[in-house]
C-alpha cells in the first residue's frame, strides 16, 4: 500500500511556525502512516526540524528568487503529494502550492473581518479562535480544540543553556523571565515600564532577560545597575528556547518568545497593545494572564503592530501599569 503523502506550507515568522505543531500532532496522531513535508524558510527550520511529526523539510532561502522557487516547486510535485495545506497564503506560497497535489486546501485569514475591525472598529469575529486552531481547521473544518503548541530543542542546545545558567550561580528562588523585544514598536510595552517592573520583582525573585541582538540595548538599559541575568542578544533563537525551560513565570509581548513559553507550559503574562484577541494570537491550554487595555476607541490599529502610535498617546500600552504587570506575575506564582 503506497504511503499517503502530505505537504505543509508556512514560510515564516518564528511564532507562526511553531503554531503549526498542533496541526502536525494530529495528522500524526490521524494518519501515523502518512509521510508529512514541510515547507519553511531557512531562517525558521530550526524550529521544525526535530519536530518527530515531520518527515523531511523543504528549504526556501533568505531572498530566494522566481528561478529558486521553480526549482523547489518542481522537486514538490515530484513528490506526489496526496494533499497540500497551505498555511500561509501569500505570493511564495501560492507559487510553491501550484500543482503539487490533486487537493490543495488553503488557510482562511479572516482579511475582511480583520479589515473591518482595523478600520472602522466593527467586530464581526463570531469567536476567539487561536491561530493554531486556524491551521487545523484547514486541514479539518470540524476540529474544534487543539493540544498545546510544541517545540523540540537538541540535546546539544540544552546542554550549553545549562552550562550558561548554572554560570550564573546559584539560587534558589522562582525565575521570572522578561522578554521586552517586539518586531513593531505598537507591540511592545515601554522600556521605562519593564525597567520598573524589574525593580520590583527583583526582590523576591530571579530575574532574566531574554531577546534577540535587536533587544540588546533595550535589555541593557532596564538591566543596568540591576541584580539580573541579562541573555539579550546572546543566544540564538533555539537557545533562548532552551533558556526559558527554566522559567517559573514568563512576562511578555505579543512576541515568539510568548508563543515558545506557551510550548513549555510556562504560566504567561502577555501584554497586548495595538493588536487583539480576535487576531489569534494568545496565550492557550497553559495558565495565563493577558492584560490588554479594553474600552479604547482607537484599538486594534493594526493586525500587525505599527512603528509609532497613529494618535501619539500609546494608551494601549501606557494605560497597562508595571503595578497591574507584577499583580498578574504574583498570582500565577501563587496559583
Amino acid at each position: 500500500m503506497q504511503t499517503s503523502k502530505k505537504l505543509l506550507i508556512r514560510l515564516s515568522s518564528a511564532g507562526d511556525v511553531l503554531l503549526t505543531s498542533p496541526l502536525l500532532k494530529i495528522i500524526r496522531e490521524r494518519e501515523p502512516d502518512s509521510e508529512i513535508h514541510f515547507v519553511v524558510k531557512s531562517s525558521y527550520a530550526d524550529l521544525v526540524r526535530l519536530n518527530p511529526n515531520v518527515d523531511r523539510l523543504h528549504l526556501v532561502q533568505e531572498g530566494a528568487d522566481i528561478h529558486e522557487l521553480e526549482r523547489l516547486r518542481k522537486e514538490l510535485i515530484s513528490e506526489r503529494f496526496e494533499l497540500t495545506l497551505d498555511l500561509h497564503n501569500n505570493f511564495r506560497s501560492v507559487y510553491l502550492r501550484r500543482g503539487t497535489a490533486p487537493e490543495i486546501r488553503v488557510i482562511t485569514k479572516d482579511i475582511f473581518k480583520r479589515t473591518l475591525l482595523v478600520r472602522t472598529k466593527f467586530n464581526f469575529f463570531r469567536s476567539v479562535r487561536p491561530v493554531a486552531l486556524k491551521y487545523a481547521q484547514t486541514y479539518d473544518s470540524s476540529v474544534t480544540e487543539v493540544p498545546r503548541p510544541e517545540v523540540f530543542v537538541a540535546p546539544e542546545t540544552i546542554a550549553a543553556s545549562d552550562r550558561l545558567w548554572t554560570a550564573g550561580g546559584k539560587d534558589s528562588r522562582p525565575s521570572v523571565f522578561l522578554c521586552p523585544g517586539a518586531r513593531h514598536f505598537t507591540k511592545r510595552w515601554p522600556a521605562n515600564y519593564w525597567r520598573t517592573l524589574t525593580e520590583s520583582l527583583t526582590k523576591d525573585y530571579r530575574v532574566v532577560l531574554l531577546g534577540s541582538i535587536e533587544d540588546s540595548d533595550l535589555c541593557h538599559d532596564i538591566a543596568n545597575g540591576l541584580d539580573v541575568y541579562d541573555f539579550a542578544g546572546r543566544l540564538s533563537i533555539m537557545e533562548s528556547t532552551a533558556m526559558l525551560t527554566r522559567a517559573s513565570a514568563v512576562v511578555t509581548n505579543d512576541s515568539y518568545l510568548m508563543h515558545a513559553a506557551n510550548a513549555l507550559g510556562k504560566k504567561v503574562v502577555a501584554l497586548f497593545g495595538s493588536t487583539v484577541r480576535e487576531f489569534g494570537f494568545f496565550p492557550y491550554a497553559v495558565e495565563n494572564r493577558v492584560l490588554e487595555v479594553d474600552g479604547l476607541s482607537c484599538r486594534p490599529c493594526s493586525h500587525i503592530g505599527l512603528e509609532e502610535c497613529p494618535r501619539s498617546h500609546f494608551k494601549c500600552m501606557m494605560e497597562t501599569t508595571p503595578q497591574a504587570v507584577e499583580a498578574a506575575v504574583r498570582a500565577l506564582l501563587k496559583s
